[in-house]
């Protein structure tokens, strides 16, 4: 090769250098900066989707918000009843899309609930909605990490807010 290198004339070398850098540049445009450019501009588009997907999340969860402090005055009663009150509350976790992995009543107006691999966001709006329609109050809580995004919740009610 290094024969054939010099064997070459000083035009000949410029011209297949000049050949080499062009197809060094082409290559590099080719492989490696489009593809570099449509990846960035899909994940701007990406993130672009994902803000609008956000904001609708938060304006729906600040409307139902709302309409859960508005319909706080039509909250429904516990007639002292545990089994209503552990009926209401276990309804409204299936409503949100909870399962109940255990469920302990200790007296006439206290519960215990523990919910296995749950949607933390999904704990957090059960537990406004119990509040807000069944004057449920919360009177201990304790959510560990169950791995991915995930939560092990325990957590106490008392009936009727008191």
């Amino acid at each position: 090769m290094t024969q054939w290198w010099e064997n070459m004339a000083p035009r000949e070398r410029l011209l297949i250098a000049i050949a080499g850098a062009l197809t060094v540049i082409v290559i590099g445009w080719q492989f490696v900066l489009v593809p570099t450019m449509s990846a960035r501009a899909e994940a701007e588009a990406r993130l672009d989707d994902a803000d609008r997907t956000l904001a609708q999340i938060q304006e729906n969860y600040v409307l139902k918000r709302a309409l859960g402090a508005a319909n706080a005055s039509q909250a429904q009663s516990v007639s002292g009843n545990i089994e209503d009150f552990k009926a209401a509350v276990t309804g409204s976790a299936g409503d949100i899309g909870l399962a109940i992995a255990r469920l302990q009543g200790n007296d006439t107006t206290n519960m215990r609930l523990v919910f296995e691999n749950s949607d933390p966001r999904l704990v957090f709006l059960w537990l406004e909605d119990i509040q807000a329609k069944h004057s449920a109050q919360v009177t201990r809580f304790n959510m560990e990490q169950a791995g991915n995004g995930l939560v092990r919740v325990n957590v106490d009610l008392v009936a009727g807010g008191g």
